[in-house]
């Protein structure tokens, strides 16, 4: 039975990386001259209360203004097209609120980081953003090939410097947050005997206080697997009342029956390490969860003005 959480990430399809890889792909929808799509945002993102005072003056119109530095319109708008165009083809796509919330809710998660880089002192220099631009120009094959590639993704030039930077400080930004996961940390190795219903989870526990060896029962419940979980940290199983029993017991000891929305789990406990080394998986899982733990914060201190409907 999978009981870890699926490594997710906080970067969405439309991400300028993604863009910059897909270079040369043909344009899968048509943007309106002055594109505005219905949002009905009521954004998953929280606002300070300082939220709802008047939005600072700014020369463009903003779809948000983070921290006092705006979200130009065009921008958001642009980038719900190209999060569109990255859904041509799924048989099952998110409806316009949902694009809306989700761009939005990105957009002001990378201003957040971008912002946090500059103040760390990381910068882009004009050459450097210019030698980015330069690679892709010669990748693609020529200024006219990039010309096309910018209209086909909805980007004017100055919008893609913008985008580009933002980006980039973004990235930086979040490979810093990222490293604060050491290499080892405390580790819990244990395995389990998982099943469906109350009746054979009775039964697994009877045979175990009659003496059956758990390792036996394991591969009979879990044929598969055995019940085997692994070695795995804190913050990673799906299911936190597991965790927490692992976490609990003494090795060699085993859990009471721990009831689930999947089922019913007997926990053992086969080794417990203070520093033990992590797997690229749940390496890759605590920084996703740091990450998200950052931008929660970040999120909660700081003045967000949303000014889409």
């Amino acid at each position: 039975m999978f009981l870890r959480k699926p490594v997710t990430f906080f970067a969405l399809a439309f991400s300028i990386a993604a863009l910059l890889l897909s270079a040369g792909c043909e344009k899968t929808q048509t943007s309106p001259a002055n594109p505005s799509p219905e949002p009905s945002v009521t954004t998953a993102v929280a606002s300070t209360a300082t939220a709802t005072q008047e939005p600072t003056p700014t020369s463009i119109p903003a779809a948000a203004i983070v921290n006092g530095e705006p979200i130009p319109l065009s921008y958001f708008n642009n980038e719900v097209w190209r999060y569109r165009d990255s859904l041509a083809g799924q048989d099952v796509k998110p409806d316009d609120a949902e694009i809306n919330r989700a761009v939005i809710n990105y957009l002001i998660e990378q201003q957040l980081l971008a912002q946090e880089s500059r103040k760390g002192g990381y910068t882009l220099s004009e050459s450097e953003l210019q030698t980015r631009i330069d690679g892709l120009i010669a990748e693609l094959g020529s200024q006219d090939a990039f010309s096309t590639w910018l209209t086909n993704n909805h980007y004017d030039d100055a919008e893609f410097r913008m985008a580009l930077t933002l980006a980039t400080q973004a990235a930086w930004q979040r490979d810093q947050i990222s490293a604060t996961i050491p290499d080892a940390v405390e580790q819990v190795r244990a395995r389990q005997i998982f099943a469906i219903t109350p009746e054979g989870a009775q039964r697994a526990l009877i045979s175990l206080n009659s003496g059956s060896d758990f390792g036996e029962l394991a591969w009979e419940y879990s044929p598969e697997s055995g019940g085997e979980l692994g070695w795995f940290p804190r913050g990673y199983l799906l299911y936190p009342e597991v965790e927490e029993a692992a976490f609990s017991l003494e090795v060699g000891g085993r859990s009471e029956i721990i009831q689930t929305e999947i089922g019913y789990h007997i926990i053992e406990v086969q080794a417990h390490e203070s520093a033990h080394p992590l797997t690229t998986d749940a390496r890759i899982a605590l920084q996703t969860k740091t990450l998200q733990d950052w931008l929660s914060t970040a999120i909660a201190n700081s003045q967000i003005i949303i000014q889409i409907p």
